[in-house]
């Protein structure tokens, strides 16, 4: 029989409460790895766009989690696909002025995030 806390590695670092924010932030960047590679597996039209979307919305989870200095290392999130953006949206992007962190999804497709 092992003991309860044996199987322990108090070397990885990782605290044990899973809500920590060291654990979180580390979840939320493997999030954004999978939601990234998913993006770039996906086939162009409506499944690129909600792929987009969906890396964008763990990049902002990620950023909230983040000290300055780190949101500022991360590299800029991929230019969004053709028909991602709303009009205005797509205004902002033309005119250099789209965050795409602090950005709603389209209502056409936060309506298929949802679903």
């Amino acid at each position: 029989m092992v003991e309860p806390g044996a199987l322990r590695r108090p070397w990885h670092g990782a605290p044990d409460n899973p809500e920590a924010p060291a654990v979180a932030a580390l979840r939320l960047q493997r999030a954004e790895v999978e939601a990234l590679l998913a993006f770039r597996h996906a086939e162009p039209g409506e499944e690129e766009n909600l792929a987009w979307w969906r890396l964008q919305r763990v990049r902002a989870a990620r950023l909230k989690l983040l000290p300055a200095g780190e949101r500022a290392a991360l590299p800029a999130l991929p230019a969004p696909p053709a028909h991602a953006l709303s009009w205005w949206q797509g205004v902002k992007q033309r005119l250099g002025r789209l965050k795409p962190e602090e950005e709603a999804p389209p209502g056409f497709i936060a309506r298929r995030l949802k679903a």
